[in-house]
């Protein structure tokens, strides 16, 4: 299935491919590419998936979230047919930063679950800490402190991300409105980090 969606945050319309086909996905891969052709690109980077109920394993990831300005990608790699190659080249193309929150554990489980490599990747939070040392010293801050404090955007309180059913073919408006806006979020705080 596939279905494209508007999701409205802050005053931008986000348009929002959700899909488990490999050709879907190839063809936003060819139009953010052609888009920004051969420019560096940076790029917001998530996953979710269902929390296990024995804390210390976890279960396989569901989606991969990405997010170019205010084009956003949810890759349900549950039920995807096949990895296509132009994804996998664009996560490990050097001219492309990929940033995200606990980015490095989410590659590293992407590489041991789907072999999807990730070559340029950033956590916010260690970027964060350098243009804000003192505020982000003490305690992680997660996602929501860092879109308001970082780049002014106002996210609003939802259920915890690892209770909610990644794994569902049909996502439903209010999972797909979450997985963009996390992804659109880490987009917007790398982008205002990284032109400091």
């Amino acid at each position: 299935m596939t279905t494209t969606h508007l999701v409205q945050f802050c005053d931008r319309i986000i348009e929002t491919t959700i899909t488990y086909h490999s050709s879907i996905a190839d063809d936003w891969v060819r139009s953010i590419r052609s888009k920004h052709n051969g420019q560096k690109i940076i790029v917001g980077l998530d996953c979710k998936f269902r929390s296990h109920p024995i804390r210390s394993m976890s279960n396989k990831i569901a989606t991969l979230q990405l997010c170019v300005e205010t084009n956003c990608l949810i890759v349900q790699l549950f039920y995807l047919d096949y990895i296509p190659i132009s994804l996998g080249n664009l996560l490990v193309d050097p001219d492309i930063t990929f940033l995200g929150i606990e980015v490095y554990y989410n590659v590293l489980k992407l590489q041991k679950e789907y072999g999807i490599n990730c070559r340029n990747k950033v956590d916010i939070r260690s970027l964060a800490k350098i243009w804000f040392p003192i505020s982000c010293h003490r305690n992680p801050a997660g996602l929501k402190a860092l879109a308001y404090g970082v780049a002014g955007l106002s996210t609003r309180k939802r259920k915890n991300s690892s209770e909610c059913d990644w794994e569902c073919r049909d996502l439903g408006d209010e999972l797909i409105e979450y997985a963009c806006v996390d992804a659109y979020a880490l987009y917007r705080i790398g982008h205002e980090l990284l032109k400091m």
